[in-house]
């Protein structure tokens, strides 16, 4: 079973123009994102899944792998499942696409997540989620996650769920980290047969159509902290915390 990562990358974004080449701490964003990626213990194989001439020059500079893909693809997943149909993947393989701005993910998040794929044939889809705070509930940024006993996701929202208003006990609060490992052949079916679907659209969330079409999305918690980059603001702190990264510092600087 293979298992390979792809982080989609497009120069044109609307907020912060040129996003994955942003200097963090002396690299490009996306260096980043590739570099700690490649650290993970399972990956056979990371690519960048791009469409942008810059891009492709930088990802040259650091000597990385890249897919070319359509430059219309609005979509991050379906950008990578554009551009791992040039890998040959068997059904069962897994690709985990990994945000491409999240400087400072971490191997061990990679891991994590794909290890319920591993170990279970059933599953097809997976995400990390994280314990949230009360100021990040209410931020409509972050997707919210509530789950089953076995940690398969309910519903996802960025409206504050579960609601506290009548809670008789308190519950861990949790959101969605964008680390999405996928089957193979799930991933087409989520990505070219599986229409979406109206709570999809609503709340602006993609795993919600696998839910409406009663696929199950376990989710994986962790404590491990992220930063992702949408503006000047967050690169200026995703730089702060990089300076005292260990994996900066030591892994691949």
């Amino acid at each position: 079973m293979k298992v390979v990562i792809g982080i989609p990358a497009r120069y044109g974004s609307t907020r912060f123009p040129g996003k994955p080449l942003c200097s963090i701490a002396g690299l490009s964003m996306i260096e980043h994102c590739y570099k700690r990626s490649s650290l993970s213990n399972y990956t056979d194989n990371v690519f960048i899944a791009c469409c942008d001439s810059q891009i492709v020059e930088k990802v040259k500079e650091f000597k990385g792998n890249y897919i070319l893909t359509p430059k219309n693809i609005e979509r991050p997943g379906l950008r990578v499942a554009c551009a791992a149909e040039t890998l040959n993947l068997d059904d069962n393989d897994i690709i985990v696409v990994v945000q491409g701005d999240e400087p400072l993910v971490r191997p061990e998040m990679i891991d994590m997540a794909i290890n319920p794929l591993l170990n279970d044939k059933n599953i097809y889809v997976s995400n990390l989620c994280a314990e949230i705070n009360d100021e990040d509930m209410n931020n409509p940024s972050e997707v919210k996650v509530v789950t089953d006993l076995e940690m398969n996701a309910l519903y996802f929202s960025r409206s504050p769920i579960p609601s506290s208003d009548h809670q008789e006990e308190k519950t861990s609060w949790w959101k969605q980290v964008c680390i999405m490992p996928f089957r193979w052949h799930f991933m087409k079916k989520f990505n070219y047969s599986l229409e979406p679907t109206p709570l999809e659209k609503q709340e602006s969330i993609e795993m919600l159509r696998a839910v409406q079409h009663g696929y199950k999305v376990k989710m994986v918690p962790t404590k491990y902290i992220t930063k992702s980059v949408d503006n000047e603001d967050d690169r200026l702190e995703a730089e702060k915390l990089m300076l005292v990264d260990d994996l900066y510092k030591t892994k691949y600087k």
